[in-house]
């Protein structure tokens, strides 16, 4: 049987990915990752720990770096023997937030191990959680328990001795017209107020 080393593991995605992956999973272990690693043998890590709160990354961009790009490091160089799966993120797609930035660096760091699947993604919690969803915001992605499906089948199908990347989703749409699936009387806004408020640092269109 498989053991998979999981990192963030207490997290939602990885909650999801246990469905699909029953039966593989020996052990689940999270800790901090931006601290030095006891290596354990596995048969393959994933890795998805990380910063992800966007706004809150560019007021602590040393822990967004530390988490995001700094652990990133520390789990590829400890677990260099070990097939290395990597969850990153859609905002990679020409980074304009320290939070895509440090994904985006994480995602480079990733490409030295020999063994890697890089997973660019988004996903949202289902139901939709805003009574507001950005008409003008382009995705990829969907909801968590979709997308933690796709991620399990694409894992399964990787034959763990070469190296790729991908992204997973379920086809463009906008954050609106997801939202509308799971929420019928959700609002729409535009990216246009949120950068008002916060500043430029999320993108209208997360692949163009």
């Amino acid at each position: 049987m498989n053991k998979i080393l999981i990192t963030g593991g207490t997290g939602r995605l990885a909650e999801e990915l246990k469905k699909h992956l029953e039966g593989e999973y020996v052990g689940i272990e999270h800790w901090d990752i931006t601290y030095p690693i006891s290596k354990g043998k596995y048969d393959l890590v994933l890795h998805m720990a990380a910063h992800t709160d966007v706004a809150k990354g560019e007021q602590e961009p040393e822990k967004c770096f530390q988490a995001n790009a700094y652990g990133t490091f520390n789990m590829m160089m400890t677990y260099r023997d070990t097939p290395f799966a990597y969850i990153s993120s859609e905002y990679c797609h020409k980074p304009i937030s320290i939070y895509a930035l440090t994904k985006f660096l994480g995602e480079e760091i990733v490409k030295y191990h020999p063994q890697h699947l890089i997973m660019r993604t988004l996903f949202k919690p289902n139901p939709f959680p805003f009574s507001k969803a950005y008409k003008d915001q382009y995705t990829q992605g969907d909801y968590i328990d979709v997308i933690a499906e796709l991620v399990a089948k694409k894992i399964k199908a990787w034959d763990r001795k070469t190296s790729e990347f991908c992204y997973i989703g379920t086809g463009r749409k906008t954050i609106f017209e997801l939202a509308k699936r799971t929420r019928p009387d959700v609002e729409s806004n535009s990216v246009d107020e949120y950068r008002a408020k916060v500043g430029p640092i999320i993108p209208y269109d997360y692949q163009d």
